[in-house]
């Protein structure tokens, strides 16, 4: 038999994934490899896991594939309160108010990259709501945190499998479905269609339905597209400072390439919230 041995090199992860896999997952479908063994906690940069090696995976976008993880993100998102004991609002990155506001300080230069992709800046009121907390619904659920397309895959089996859970948090609906549908990342490149992204959320909107939430689909839409925005172009910021400073550990060629996913993402959402103005 092989495995996977996985060192905890993140330091705002320690820990963390054998925890979340102790008092999260255990309730969970088998979407995820099995935690055959990990370090004590408290074992700091030196803790470990060691997981079941799944097989050759694909990575490869289909919708179809992001559909079967649109139906356990419906699922997960519906946990009952005392099953998400311990987990906090901390991510990998900011929250979206965070973002916001951030984007807020650095106008200049969020207008320049809009300028520079031949998109108007008309976003000041959006920036400001949701740096105010004010521009979607308050409900918190269970995150996977991370959901990119190199953190699920379909293995040889056809099994659908959803990994690294190590950054596992409460976060708005929205977070999922973004790292899902638009988030960009220079190693696993996708194209999501427009058509695409409206029959993701539309079904996560049925999903939802089966578990008690109730969500308007034109509005649920809307607020992704507008956290969608928000989020893209924080992200063009960062793979912009990474091209300037040339010292990512990401090659330039894959950072333009996540640069284009990212700018189509964006274009894509600001497209749906013009077309719902007029």
């Amino acid at each position: 038999h092989s495995y996977i041995f996985k060192p905890l090199t993140n330091g705002e992860s320690v820990d963390r994934e054998a925890w979340i896999y102790r008092h999260v997952l255990s309730g969970f479908p088998d979407i995820y490899p099995a935690l055959l063994a990990s370090s004590e906690e408290g074992a700091g940069e030196e803790g470990w896991s060691i997981f079941e090696d799944l097989g050759p995976l694909s990575h490869e976008y289909h919708v179809e594939t992001a559909m079967k993880v649109v139906q356990q993100i419906a699922w997960w998102h519906a946990l009952p309160e005392w099953r998400r004991e311990g987990l906090s609002g901390l991510g990998p990155k900011p929250q979206i108010e965070q973002i916001a506001a951030d984007l807020m300080n650095r106008r200049d230069e969020a207008v320049a990259i809009m300028n520079e992709i031949g998109e108007p800046w008309e976003l000041d009121g959006m920036l400001l709501s949701f740096a105010e907390g004010r521009a979607l619904p308050k409900t918190k659920v269970v995150s996977h945190g991370d959901l990119h397309l190199g953190n699920y895959a379909v293995a040889a089996n056809g099994r659908l499998y959803i990994m690294d859970w190590e950054h596992a948090h409460l976060n708005t609906p929205f977070w999922d479905l973004y790292h899902l549908i638009d988030m960009s990342h220079p190693l696993f490149p996708k194209q999501v269609t427009a058509e695409d992204r409206e029959k993701l959320l539309t079904y996560y909107v049925d999903q939802s339905g089966l578990y008690g939430a109730e969500w308007d689909l034109g509005d649920f839409i809307r607020d992704y597209c507008r956290f969608s925005t928000v989020f893209s172009i924080w992200m063009l910021l960062l793979i912009s400072g990474d091209l300037k400073r040339g010292d990512s550990v990401w090659p330039q060629d894959r950072l333009l390439a996540q640069r284009e996913e990212a700018i189509a993402g964006l274009k894509g959402c600001l497209t749906s919230l013009s077309l719902e103005r007029d």
